[in-house]
């Protein structure tokens, strides 16, 4: 793709044969270049070398029935009149990109086309760090004002994606700024302060990412009282149940005994007098525990 003649750009799957054995056909590029841009999982790095420099960034995996944190990788060997791209997945920036190259404000030079692609991935998760603020949001009204505890998963989805985005921008951040700090840069004045805005937002988004990842902690620690409160509600009505009926048990057993001289043991009317007697012991300590105030004991 071609765009006035002063700047190439070809971009290619990682895994296929016929990428390897074009790379191996280009004279002016680097072998470690070449390991790079095929290698199989990569971290975002810039390093320079003789002919060009190597560009590799993370990219929120939009694809369907994918993980959004399931980061993309994308590769760019940059050179001055060329880029040489790969990557494993499908990646929606990689193609907003070239739909915007086919535009009248079209990228011109290898600089500013690997500005416009740090925007579109800086973009694209900005937005999705937006939503998985208000999905934290949301589970702190759940679990605090309603108390709802059946939120453990979508609280282990939520650390699950701050950790891998945390283990990804950070260096993302870095490899930015070694892009906007080089000497001999391909970035004019103006590209520079555009990547440096990048650079900020990614800062933000790895204190945002820390914030979230403390206060899924709290909702964690919140969830943990409110199952052991629960626990401990339920376990105290339990053993106010067992502290009614154990005089009864008592009494059941005691007068269970086949032995001689059970009283009323000979009387027509003993049982029924021994029911009564057990439902008056029964309603006197539930009268006792209430006047205690034990059954609206707070725990």
């Amino acid at each position: 793709m071609n765009i006035k003649r002063k700047l190439s750009w070809v971009h290619m799957e990682a895994d296929s044969e016929r990428t390897l054995s074009w790379l191996n056909e280009q004279e002016n590029i680097d072998s470690l270049a070449i390991d790079s841009l095929l290698e199989e999982d990569t971290r975002p790095r810039t390093a320079f070398y003789q002919n060009g420099y190597m560009v590799n960034l993370r990219a929120v995996n939009l694809n369907s029935e994918r993980d959004p944190h399931d980061m993309v990788s994308i590769r760019m060997f940059v050179q001055p009149d060329r880029i040489i791209s790969t990557s494993k997945r499908q990646c929606h920036a990689v193609e907003d990109l070239a739909a915007a190259l086919k535009t009248e404000e079209a990228p011109r030079t290898t600089g500013e086309f690997v500005t416009l692609l740090l925007e579109l991935l800086t973009e694209r998760a900005e937005s999705y760090i937006t939503d998985l603020k208000d999905s934290t949001y949301e589970l702190e009204y759940k679990i605090i004002d309603e108390s709802d505890i059946n939120q453990r998963r979508q609280i282990s989805e939520i650390r699950r994606a701050v950790i891998t985005f945390t283990r990804y921008f950070s260096p993302q951040k870095d490899a930015a700024a070694k892009l906007a700090a080089a000497k001999g840069s391909l970035f004019n004045a103006s590209e520079e302060q555009r990547i440096q805005e990048c650079i900020n937002k990614i800062s933000k988004f790895i204190e945002d990412l820390d914030a979230l990842d403390n206060r899924c902690y709290v909702l964690q620690d919140e969830v943990a009282a409110i199952t052991n409160d629960r626990i401990n509600k339920n376990m105290y009505f339990i053993s106010m149940l067992a502290a009614v009926f154990l005089p009864v048990t008592f009494l059941t057993g005691l007068f269970g005994v086949n032995l001689g001289g059970i009283p009323g043991g000979k009387s027509e009317k003993g049982f029924a007098t021994f029911i009564i007697v057990l439902v008056l012991v029964i309603l006197i300590q539930i009268v006792a525990f209430k006047r205690l105030e034990r059954f609206n004991r707070k725990q």
